[in-house]
């Protein structure tokens, strides 16, 4: 039925399409390699502005028994600032170094209570930094799309407490952690020296211990930047303002259906309360991670030469699962935590700053799929338990959005997911979220806007 509903989406998609009135297709995008001029050359400083979180991967040990949690999970919001400097190689070839500082990114923890006691422990990421480089091609003169990677910093805070039976007892502590950091970006051209950009970017950190215990700790982080960038020039370039004089007079039609497929990752939540009698309770923030795959199709209406409204339509595969694994002389037990499968509705509005890039927020109704299973073995039973749930919620999605050559665009979008808290067990209830990023690639048939080209052009 889940399946049947979705589907049912994306035909409603289709079949608003082709109800738009037909004029004529989209026409083909083909831009002179002559306009491609060294508008990204030079020194440049900027702002970012995101969000993310951090899946925290835990060990512990002793008399005989292991455990190992793949997932405790932390989210929140971030900012940087950065500072750079990038050759424009080639033609459609750049390269770069950058510098950034940030602050925040994530918060989560467990806390329990009984009558009389309560206790628990909270996790925070604070300040990081990155030294990183960059390579990107040029899919317009004013649209650079590029990978970024190099050396990462992180500082975790983390604080406990506990109090109950006359006592009072409370902890805290920092712990500096240093990895590897990679992941895409679109960058594009707003005005003469002014910028703005997409950029999502995975983390691993090293080991570890979680202050005043003897738990190691791995994290990891995914997090999303959106960023405004000032280009100073330099190295040869005084200004951009030349090189960009052609790349503003190609127009490109927007109007038309669409369709394509996206890959990504990210991470999912689940804010997760176990209640056992009245006024026993605990709260658990849960994280897990892993790659998406799916499936999108939309149409699109420019109604003004820097502006179109549209709706989307997506389905994805997912992989955001955290594991418990727990080993002792007595047995052994495991178990996941997985979402599987989602779908969304959405309309969307874009701004063109240049006539083949457009920068997008779009958002809409969603629903999600959580698998949850769990396994133990002891000396003389054995059992296993599987439950599928399915929440509903509401999804927001900031992108960018380029042509690359004739009906082919490319973009990368970021997508935030908040859905319903309900009971999944007796005394069990769960309520998901997710942070992912999808890279996609569509092609776009196009039923019409030549008559708002023609006048933009007049």
């Amino acid at each position: 039925m889940k399946r049947k509903i979705g589907s049912l989406c994306i035909a409603a998609v289709a079949a608003t399409a082709y109800a738009w009135p037909a004029h004529a297709q989209t026409s083909p995008v083909s831009i002179p390699e002559k306009d491609f001029g060294p508008v990204w050359t030079g020194f440049y400083v900027g702002a970012a502005f995101g969000a993310g979180g951090m899946v925290n991967r835990l060990n512990s040990g002793g008399a005989g028994v292991a455990s190992s949690f793949d997932g405790g999970g932390a989210s929140g919001v971030l900012g940087s600032i950065y500072g750079g400097v990038d050759y424009q190689i080639t033609q459609r070839g750049v390269l770069g170094l950058m510098a950034e500082l940030s602050y925040g990114g994530g918060q989560g923890g467990v806390n329990a209570q009984t009558p009389g006691a309560v206790a628990g422990v909270n996790q925070y990421a604070g300040l990081g930094w990155a030294v990183l480089a960059r390579t990107g091609f040029l899919a317009s003169p004013t649209t650079l799309l590029y990978l970024t990677g190099g050396y990462t910093g992180l500082v975790i805070n983390t604080s406990s407490y506990a109090s109950g039976f006359g006592a009072t007892a409370n902890f805290s502590g920092s712990s500096t952690v240093n990895g590897w950091t990679v992941g895409p970006g679109f960058e594009t051209m707003l005005a003469d020296n002014l910028s703005a950009k997409l950029e999502y970017r995975y983390s691993q950190y090293g080991t570890a211990n979680v202050p005043g215990t003897a738990i190691a700790m791995q994290p990891s982080t995914h997090a999303v930047r959106a960023g405004l960038t000032y280009r100073f020039g330099g190295l040869g370039v005084v200004s951009s303002a030349n090189s960009l004089g052609s790349a503003r007079q190609a127009m490109t039609n927007w109007t038309g259906v669409y369709g394509g497929v996206a890959a990504g990752g990210g991470m999912g939540f689940g804010s997760v309360r176990a209640t056992a009698t009245p006024g026993t309770f605990a709260n658990f923030d849960n994280g897990g991670q892993g790659l998406i795959g799916g499936f999108f199709g939309g149409a699109d209406w420019q109604f003004a030469p820097q502006a179109l409204v549209g709706i989307l339509a997506d389905f994805s595969w997912m992989r955001l699962r955290s594991t418990t694994n727990i080993n002792s002389p007595v047995g052994n037990a495991y178990g996941t935590l997985e979402a599987n499968r989602q779908w969304s509705v959405m309309g969307r509005v874009g701004w063109l700053p240049m006539p083949s890039t457009l920068i997008y927020a779009a958002g809409g109704y969603s629903q999600l799929n959580v698998q949850g299973t769990a396994s133990f073995t002891t000396p003389g039973a054995t059992g296993y338990l599987q439950n599928d749930n399915t929440f509903s919620g509401f999804t927001v999605a900031p992108g960018i959005e380029t042509v690359v050559t004739g009906g082919w665009t490319t973009r990368l979008e970021y997508r935030f997911s908040q859905f319903e808290q309900k009971d999944v067990l007796p005394g069990l209830s769960m309520q998901p979220s997710n942070h992912t990023i999808r890279a996609g690639l569509s092609y776009k048939f196009g039923i019409g806007g030549s008559t708002l080209v023609a006048r933009a052009e007049e």
